[in-house]
């Protein structure tokens, strides 16, 4: 059995309060840790009536149950005067009953709850604050006024103000913009002509969260403070103050304030006034990249728009004067009788051609370039292919070639029927680029989820150098390599990047000439 010692020094030990008092309420006994949390001396307690300890009418309502012999619970603020620090204690009291039944006294055990209050209500202001984050992220759409009342609001609750205000800067913090105030602000102040934008520094206290570049306390709005310019007449009654500035990376893009809070604020109040402000302007910074890429797609719908119909105009009136170019040579030619004339008047025809291929190849680039939303469907690329053949046949024909196109089965693609042009223009380069009386081999082999599409000649090659920028437009390699604008490899290049393919150019293996290649993707 324990010793009368040892329950001593449990007794003195406990964190817990507690408190004795016979059947008249007289405390008899009490430890060292409810004298701390009541702040008063044991001498003090111990002969007292403990109603004249705790004198609020719940902790007398409650002392009064246990003195009529029934257990109780009571939860409450104490303070020990009118200068201390309240305290939040937590009070069980039990009666004390002798062995013969009869009311003896009764026992409290108490608890001082002011850091589990405090760490709940910050809990709790924490979940507010998030609630109202969320509620913001909602309102990405609303109007900026709307989204600015909401969020001084908020920031009015958090804090556990009354009244407050949001501010945004300019570029170089010299002028700060008044957003929105409370609404209570607007009903009681009576300062004729109030202004909207102020300089900053002119302004008083409450500018200074942007000079010293730090959040701002004032818990004595009345005490003397040279920094203070007085307010005017009519302007609402201040007790307190705290602003907080907010920052994007060096500079102060914006501030906000509030006033009037009941108790002093403190580093928690700043700490949930900055939180909310920053999710205010990373919210402002979103709408503002997005209406700037909502301006850069209309500019950019609107350019391509100007430019296709730049292109079609062009086309249009460069092709009437070639057509009519044209159809005088033919024409000469039917008439002239002497053949080294006639030869001049081929020489300005077949140039002439030349010249409405490469308006018709700039113009379907141009489209190509500004092409958005492609429709694919299953292709058989050996019946394109073999169109594509057919149509050159007179080409063929005249320069006695040979186009070899060994293929067995389908070939199905997921591709759009603008596939057609990048054969045919591959077709016509190995024509034109090959010496006559020679073959084209054009074969499809599997690539696992693609098609590989060769098209091998055996006229000049092209040198490794000019390789890299053969698919650019408009570039000419040397004589070595493929002749010409260019614009029609450019082209090929342009219609694979839509398909989500590639294409490339390697040495024929049989020593002259060129494999050139694309490939496309499988129809699944």
């Amino acid at each position: 059995m324990a010793s009368e010692k040892e329950y001593r020094m449990i007794f003195e030990k406990s964190p817990l309060g507690i408190m004795y008092f016979d059947r008249d309420g007289i405390v008899t006994l009490c430890n060292e840790r409810s004298s701390a949390i009541i702040d008063k001396k044991k001498e003090y307690i111990i002969g007292s009536d403990i109603l004249s300890i705790f004198s609020d009418e719940q902790m007398a309502s409650a002392i009064q149950t246990v003195l009529s012999g029934t257990p109780v619970q009571y939860e409450g603020e104490y303070l020990s005067s009118p200068e201390a620090q309240s305290v939040q204690m937590e009070v069980h009291c039990n009666p004390d009953v002798s062995e013969e039944g009869s009311l003896v006294g009764g026992i409290c055990i108490i608890e001082d709850i002011s850091l589990r209050r405090s760490l709940e209500n910050t809990l709790k202001i924490d979940e507010s604050r998030l609630e109202a984050l969320l509620k913001l992220e909602r309102m990405m759409d609303a109007p900026m006024q709307e989204i600015a009342d909401f969020v001084h609001e908020e920031a009015v609750k958090l804090t556990g103000s009354n009244i407050g205000y949001l501010a945004f800067l300019n570029e170089d913090e010299s002028s700060l913009i008044m957003h929105t105030w409370s609404n209570s602000v607007m009903k009681e102040c009576t300062v004729p002509d109030r202004k909207f934008i102020y300089e900053v520094d002119k302004i008083g206290l409450w500018g200074e969260p942007i000079r010293q570049r730090k959040p701002v306390i004032i818990n004595d709005y009345n005490a003397p403070d040279r920094l203070k310019k007085g307010y005017p007449e009519g302007h609402v009654e201040l007790s307190n103050y705290m602003a907080v500035p907010i920052f994007e990376g060096d500079r102060i893009v914006a501030t906000a304030g509030v006033s009037n809070k009941e108790v002093d604020y403190d580093a928690s109040d700043v700490r949930q006034l900055t939180l909310l402000m920053q999710g205010l302007w990373r919210l402002v910074q979103r709408r503002e990249s997005l209406e700037k890429l909502k301006k850069y797609a209309e500019d950019l719908e609107h350019s391509n728009e100007l430019k296709e119909l730049f292109t079609d105009i062009m086309r249009h009136d460069l092709l009437n004067p070639a057509g009519i170019v044209k159809g005088y040579a033919e024409l000469l030619l039917e008439m002239e009788g002497d053949e080294k004339k006639q030869d001049l008047i081929r020489t300005i025809d077949r140039n002439n051609k030349k010249l409405i291929d490469m308006i018709e190849s700039a113009a379907r680039f141009a489209k190509l370039d500004s092409f958005e939303d492609i429709e694919f469907q299953e292709m058989d690329l050996a019946l394109v292919i073999e169109g594509v053949i057919g149509n050159f046949r007179p080409n063929i024909e005249e320069r006695q070639m040979v186009v070899e196109f060994d293929h067995k089965g389908a070939y199905p693609a997921k591709a759009n029927p603008m596939i057609e042009d990048v054969f045919s223009n591959l077709l016509s380069n190995a024509i034109k680029y090959s010496p006559e009386n020679e073959r084209i081999i054009i074969a499809i082999s599997d690539a696992g989820d693609e098609w590989n599409v060769s098209f091998t000649d055996l006229g000049e090659g092209v040198s490794d150098e000019n390789k890299p920028e053969l698919f650019e437009r408009f570039k000419r390699v040397t004589k070595k390599g493929i002749k010409g604008t260019g614009l029609g490899l450019a082209i090929v290049k342009k219609i694979i990047d839509l398909h989500g393919g590639s294409v490339g150019v390697g040495d024929n293996p049989e020593g002259r000439g060129s494999i050139f290649w694309v490939t496309l993707r499988k129809w699944d």
